[in-house]
Order: C-alpha cells, then structure tokens, then sequence
C-alpha cells in the first residue's frame, strides 16, 4: 500500500504538469481572444452608429444651408 501512494504522488506532479497546467493556459488564451474579439464587435459596432450620426448631421446642415444659402454647393465647388 505504501508504494501504490509513492508511485500517487509522481503520477499526480506528472498529470498536473503535463496535461492540467496547459489545458488552463489554453483556456485563458482562448477566454482572452475570446474577449478581444467581443470588444472589436463592440467597438466596430460603435463606430458605425457614430458614422450614421454623423451622416445625419451632415445632410441637416446641408439642408440647412440650401434654405440659407442657395448655391452654396457651387460657390464651394469652385474654390477646390
């Protein structure tokens, strides 16, 4: 009996070194990808709804300025 547990604890250290440690570091670089990617969802996701806010104000201001300013749009064409 005293072997059976001898021979345990270098099956144990051996098992935890070479099959549980990689398979938590696996886990945490897949957790971490994993978050990196949801925050670049994210992030894109955020971007387009500021672009289309953007757009907005833009067509606004441009009608805006056709009721102010008629002929804006050639004077500004001209100059570049």
């Amino acid at each position: 009996m005293e072997t059976f547990f001898e021979n345990l604890i270098p099956l144990i250290a051996v098992t935890g070194i070479f099959i549980v440690i990689p398979l938590l570091v696996f886990r945490a670089i897949s957790r971490r990808r994993e978050l990196e990617l949801q925050h670049k969802t994210v992030a894109g996701g955020e971007l387009v709804e500021l672009a289309d806010r953007l757009e907005k104000r833009i067509d606004t201001l441009e009608r805006l300025l056709d009721v102010e300013a008629p002929g804006w749009r050639q004077k500004h064409h001209d100059q570049h």
